[in-house]
């Protein structure tokens, strides 16, 4: 096979995929369409904006943002972008699935439960359709305070008990502009959240911030690192968070097009994939934003692959990694492994090149 359709055969796994940011084309201009017939004034700028904008600058992807959550207002909308991203993550064979979103609250709409529990029940459904396993992390926004970051707490404990959902939320997402607030002052809630046998991934360093990302790493809360642009030593971090990061074998969602596209790394060959690979440090390809990025996962293992002259043992090592770092039970992950393992097993060999 070539690299693009060898990758799109993998057997993957996505860990970083925030649910608004990954719409389709044909998921938002569905919702903007129904928009229109509603008679929504703001619906045939935004279909403007996102059919013939096509730059990847700071203040469009924010524009971008915009256009989603105005659009996924109501929760048939919700419903209707929980199912579409599900499939279309099933349809690029991604096996195991944790889609990140922060729980909505918008008066005489939804309110947080209702948010929830909608995204909950349309990846149940979504999930008897396709050959896919989905868990959710509920996103605490750094932008919005400790107060609202208490109330997504006690949410995401509501479903510990839950008879179907709570095998479903396995942990929780802390994001949000990483020029808002100060994540020391979320610790106390991070502690709270582990004690209740929560997984923690943490957007972290997506811009240089030493004092804040060490403060955080050595709190021993942090499973997964977002990100991680600014942590190597190599890369504008430090000795220091570079040491703390190894000693925890801290696994690192990396998302190569987001980075690229938003200008937090210089270009592809600088990208951070590249010095912790020679280090043989856990890593897993993401996606991020696979909608506002215009990407897939297999277009990310394809752009890793082209960049960084990955061998095909290198590739199947970065989907067992995915396994690895997944936030599952050891029964639960040893499952995956076994799936995937026997699909990479049937790949061997298949690719052009090598």
């Amino acid at each position: 096979m070539e690299l693009l359709d060898y990758c799109r055969s993998l057997p993957k796994v996505e860990l970083h995929a925030h649910l608004n940011g990954s719409l389709s084309d044909a998921t938002v201009l569905k919702l903007l369409s129904a928009k229109k017939q509603q008679g929504d004034d703001f619906s045939a700028s935004a279909e403007h904006t996102h059919t013939h904008t096509h730059t990847h600058t700071h203040t469009h992807t924010l524009r971008m943002f915009r256009i989603l959550h105005s659009i996924t207002d109501n929760l048939d909308a919700v419903r209707t972008i929980t199912q579409d991203v599900i499939q279309e993550f099933a349809s690029d064979n991604v096996k195991y699935l944790e889609l990140r979103t922060t729980p909505k609250n918008i008066p005489n709409k939804m309110t947080k439960k209702e948010y929830m529990d909608t995204v909950l029940e349309a990846a149940v459904e979504a999930m008897k359709k396709s050959n896919i396993r989905v868990c959710l992390l509920l996103s605490i926004d750094r932008a919005r305070g400790v107060e609202d970051a208490w109330s997504t707490l006690q949410l995401a404990k509501e479903y510990l008990t839950h008879d179907v959902f709570g095998s479903l939320v396995c942990g929780l997402d802390v994001s949000g502009n990483p020029h808002s607030g100060d994540l020391k002052d979320y610790l106390p809630v991070l502690q709270e959240a582990q004690k209740c046998g929560f997984k923690l991934a943490v957007h972290l360093a997506e811009v240089s911030s030493n004092t804040e990302t060490l403060a955080v790493l050595n709190s021993g809360l942090v499973d997964r690192i977002g990100h991680g642009t600014f942590i190597h030593s190599d890369t504008g971090g430090s000795e220091e968070l570079h040491t703390v990061v190894r000693k925890q074998n801290l696994p690192l969602e990396l998302c190569f097009s987001s980075n690229i596209k938003l200008g937090t790394v210089k270009n592809a060959s600088h990208h951070h994939l590249g010095f912790w690979k020679k280090e043989n440090h856990p890593v897993v390809i993401c996606t991020d934003d696979k909608g506002v990025f215009a990407t897939s996962l297999s277009e990310e293992f394809f752009l890793c692959a082209q960049t960084f002259h990955l061998t095909e043992g290198e590739l199947h090592s970065l989907c067992l990694s995915g396994v690895d770092a997944a936030f599952l039970s050891q029964v639960e992950k040893q499952r995956l492994r076994q799936e995937v393992q026997k699909e990479l097993d049937s790949l061997k060999g298949k690719l052009a090149c090598q």
